[in-house]
């Protein structure tokens, strides 16, 4: 069955979101969202660009930790346009080279180009501001905001699909049927792009090569809780010629996504929380050369205190996560960390427009995977693979952790 292509607009649905994440080959993050909320009476659009350096976190006494506003996170400077009236946010990184801006342009400029395979072509454009543009082998962002002597591009290519069998198919698989009907929908694009990239504000120049992760959301509007994070095994590895090593992956499909990708390559991602009023929902997806698996509801799910196949303890206070989901064949197991002072603020898109600081989110994270699996129901459990995904060579810390809405708000947690 041909899917379309979930990562071209959703244009009869309330929101639309696209959201890359690249980790440069130093570890740093360079962040980049293009969303718009169709019907808000205010912030209706929102580009977001974020530079976060990868380096070791300060230690912060028990009695000096930060507050909420100290992890609210913003940019070194003032994040509106001209004209704009949303304040700018503390950004808690102490390193000078970190930015985040949040412009809200009061129109988009969207074009779409005609369907074509694999992927449709259209480019979203922000006057003033910068465009990003899709056509079926590259997405491309530009910025250049002068008065924020801010300028960036960056092109995306050499896509390795959620599913390479079925390169439009993402993490919500057959999910995807009942699209129309769900508040929020989340697809990936690409686990493991090829990013070349250039980035120049107040001075400071950095450009390489690095691995993106990209992804889009539709839907009526962002639940009030979520968690969502992302990581690779290792920074990518530039040959002389400037291509990059890039995992790859290969056929399959379904929950056991087969084939031998190349040997040291993963990936994990995954975006979930409360789905509807009782109901928590995960999508999870975890890629490495022994076992490509995705985990969906109904395994992913819980309502009320009833997950038969899944386990989720958070804590936003201490920046950690836990999460277990099995079948009767497989099992997996992910504890995520980041230190609560790498928080820095993330705008949402909401029914009335785009929130800002209504997300928290840490590029600085670690991520443990345990993958188990066993050949009978009633067989031991056998360890297939085992490894910390989020950390550079030298030891640092550079995986993605989100607390979305109320999971940002409360303590431990869980179903």
């Amino acid at each position: 069955m041909q899917h379309r292509d979930h990562y071209a607009p959703h244009l009869k649905r309330a929101f639309n979101g696209y959201y890359t994440r690249v980790q440069l080959a130093d570890g740093a993050t360079l962040a980049v969202i293009f969303c718009w909320v169709r019907k808000a009476p205010e912030r209706k659009n929102l580009v977001l660009v974020c530079y976060t350096p990868c380096v070791r976190p300060p230690v912060v006494p028990p009695s000096q930790g930060p507050s909420i506003a100290t992890l609210a996170g913003s940019s070194t400077g003032n994040t509106t346009l001209p004209g704009d009236t949303t304040p700018g946010l503390p950004y808690p990184c102490a390193d000078s080279r970190a930015f985040k801006y949040e412009f809200y342009p009061e129109n988009f400029e969207l074009t779409v180009g005609p369907p074509r395979q694999p992927h449709a072509s259209f480019t979203i454009s922000a006057p003033r501001v910068g465009h990003m543009k899709v056509t079926a082998d590259e997405v491309e962002y530009c910025i250049s905001v002068p008065e924020r002597n801010l300028h960036v591009h960056l092109a995306l290519d050499a896509h390795v699909p959620w599913d390479p069998a079925q390169p439009r198919r993402g993490p919500m698989g057959r999910i995807l049927h009942l699209s129309s009907l769900l508040p929020l929908n989340w697809h990936v694009r690409s686990t493991a792009s090829r990013a070349t990239y250039a980035v120049a504000h107040h001075g400071n120049k950095v450009r390489g090569i690095g691995l993106a992760h990209v992804e889009n959301n539709w839907g009526n509007s962002f639940p009030t809780g979520w968690i969502w994070a992302q990581a690779f095994d290792a920074p990518p590895r530039a040959d002389a010629d400037g291509s990059v090593d890039a995992p790859t992956d290969s056929e399959g499909g379904g929950e056991d996504v087969g084939g031998e990708p190349d040997e040291g390559t993963r990936s994990f991602a995954m975006a979930g929380g409360r789905a509807f009023m009782g109901v928590q929902a995960y999508l999870v997806g975890y890629r490495s050369p022994k076992c490509n698996w995705d985990f969906r509801p109904p395994v992913a799910m819980g309502v009320g205190k009833l997950a038969p196949f899944m386990d989720v303890r958070h804590d936003s206070r201490s920046g950690g996560v836990a999460i277990r989901l099995r079948t009767w064949r497989r099992r997996l197991e992910v504890a995520i960390e980041a230190p609560p002072e790498t928080f820095i603020g993330m705008a949402a898109p909401l029914p009335k427009g785009h929130e800002p600081g209504f997300a928290r989110e840490s590029f600085q994270a670690t991520v443990h995977v345990k993958a188990e699996r066993r050949r009978w129901p009633w067989s031991q459990w056998e360890v297939v693979d085992e490894v910390v995904l989020g950390r550079t060579a030298d030891g640092l810390s550079c995986g993605a952790l989100e607390f979305g809405g109320a999971f940002y708000k409360v303590g431990e947690d869980g179903v």
